[in-house]
């Protein structure tokens, strides 16, 4: 019982430092004109295929669509709190969550810095 409890709680976290590193990677990726463009093309289909409003086993039948949608940060985000909140629903396993969190966590914020930089000093 304690090891789902730690699961739990040590995924909100992770959710929430993957949220602020992937908001100054697109912040300082695009400029002020590109906004609305940030929303069309990027959010949405990042949320559409996250795995938001569907398991991720949903997409067996589309094997290689399954696969592909791996490289959505999203995907882990929402099965780890699906796996949290309604455990026999079918999700990723609590390893390929926290793998695929550390993962993008390290990505989305060395990308973020540098982008800063970017904008910061030129």
């Amino acid at each position: 019982m304690l090891g789902k409890l730690g699961q739990k709680l040590a995924q909100t976290p992770l959710v929430a430092l993957l949220a602020a590193a992937i908001g100054p990677t697109l912040g300082c990726s695009l400029g002020q004109a590109q906004i609305g463009i940030m929303f069309s093309l990027i959010i949405g289909p990042m949320i559409f295929f996250g795995c938001t409003y569907y398991p991720w086993s949903a997409l067996a039948a589309f094997p290689i669509l399954q696969k592909v949608v791996l490289l959505n940060p999203f995907v882990y985000a929402s099965e780890g709190f699906r796996s949290a909140l309604v455990p026999q629903s079918p999700h990723l396993s609590g390893y390929v969550v926290f793998g695929g969190l550390l993962v993008f966590n390290v990505v989305f914020f060395r990308l973020g810095l540098r982008q800063f930089r970017k904008k910061a000093i030129g």
